[in-house]
């Protein structure tokens, strides 16, 4: 009986302290999974989306934007607005929203703007594409992408010069070797094509408006100064196609070209010299004086007036010097300092520069140049009959028959 009771208690001790130990183990191990520095697993559950009202929400309120949530659906939202064509209210809300975002985003935002801008011109869309390229450069006016592509849309409305300036706009502010490369190319594109538009025509006027226009924007480019020689030269001013090219004497890699142009000059003036009467001139002010000859015998100093379409004579030398003269029974108007006025008009045996004669010549009598340093004025119904060129720096006019 003894025993027994003795084999009953040791079976109870070894229950409790079985059960102990398992308990303490069990703590021991929850214990240690709680310190555990495993790394979580990743969870099934999916994350709180942004629905894009609140994303509108967000567009309009950016200053309030959780950027790290929204900023996503914020792009979504603003390409859907710019889709619509709601580019004033997209562009009206770009410099607050703009200052809330990373830098990355930042880029982001900048490009979605312009490669819709892109698309709107790639879809034959140019006037959605200016209209929001105009708001965002308000804003972005150094974005080089930006400024090369409102240069194409201008080139693709035949506004080159407009686009000409546009790319040395972009030009000015392209800051790494890649971009001043680009902008280059696209300055040299342009202006090689609208050029050739302008020679295709002969329109040399619009053509040195460009060249000159060019040598102010990029003075150190001297094949500018070559094409503006060249242009001067269409024109007959081979004086300031010289000029022009003294300005490239310090390149070597043009000295080619201005040497060809220089051989042209000399030619062209060789030639001219065979027929042409040089007569001199003498300065009045911006204006040039001239020594002439009336009816084969009495001398008059005249000022040449190349917007004059008919001679003048003063009636105090003709009375003076007994000039006769054959009245047509005319009269015209005339501009002069004190306004316009009507007076007679005859005509006379010849005028003569340096031995360059125009018989019947008619000429207004006024009496405007009366105690002036002249007697009259030198107009076209005299240049006319010749090709002429005059020469400011040599004071010289050059007088060719046609």
């Amino acid at each position: 009986m003894r025993l027994l009771a003795l084999l009953g208690c040791a079976f109870t001790l070894g229950w409790i302290f079985s059960w102990m130990y398992y308990d303490t183990s069990t703590t021991i191990a929850n214990s240690d999974s709680a310190g555990s520095t495993a790394l979580p697993q990743t969870s099934n559950a999916a994350s709180p989306s942004i629905s894009p009202a609140h994303a509108e929400h967000v567009l309009r309120q950016p200053g309030k934007a959780n950027q790290t949530i929204t900023s996503a659906s914020m792009f979504d939202v603003m390409l859907e607005r710019l889709q619509r064509g709601e580019f004033e209210a997209v562009m009206a809300q770009y410099p607050g929203l703009h200052s809330t975002l990373s830098a990355s985003d930042a880029v982001r935002h900048k490009r979605i703007i312009v490669d819709h801008a892109r698309s709107l011109l790639e879809s034959g869309q140019p006037v959605n594409a200016y209209a929001l390229l105009s708001l965002y450069l308000k804003y972005e006016y150094r974005d080089i992408s930006a400024l090369l592509l409102m240069a194409e849309i201008h080139q693709d409305a035949d506004n080159e010069m407009e686009a000409i300036e546009i790319l040395f706009q972009a030009r000015s502010y392209a800051y790494t070797p890649p971009l001043i490369e680009q902008a280059d190319s696209a300055i040299r594109s342009a202006v090689k094509h609208y050029s050739a538009q302008l020679l295709g025509r002969k329109d040399y006027i619009a053509q040195l408006n460009l060249y000159e226009r060019l040598t102010e924007l990029e003075p150190e480019y001297t094949l500018h100064f070559i094409r503006l020689a060249e242009t001067y030269l269409a024109l007959g001013n081979a004086v300031d196609a010289r000029q022009a090219l003294a300005l490239t004497e310090h390149d070597s890699s043009v000295s080619e070209l201005a040497n060809d142009i220089n051989r042209r000059i000399e030619t062209d003036m060789a030639a001219d010299k065979q027929y042409a009467a040089e007569v001199s001139l003498r300065a009045l002010g911006n204006q040039f004086l001239v020594d002439a000859v009336l009816n084969n015998a009495q001398n008059a100093v005249l000022l040449l007036d190349t917007g004059a379409s008919l001679s003048i004579i003063s009636p105090e030398l003709l009375r003076m010097l007994g000039l006769p003269y054959q009245s047509t029974g005319r009269t015209a108007w005339f501009s002069t300092a004190g306004g316009r006025i009507k007076a007679p008009v005859i005509t006379l045996a010849s005028l003569a520069l340096d031995g360059v004669v125009v018989e019947n010549i008619e000429v207004g009598v006024i009496g405007e140049f009366d105690n002036n340093s002249f007697d009259g004025l030198l107009g076209m119904n005299f240049l006319r009959h010749f090709e002429f060129f005059i020469d400011q720096n040599e004071r010289k006019l050059q007088l060719s028959p046609h």
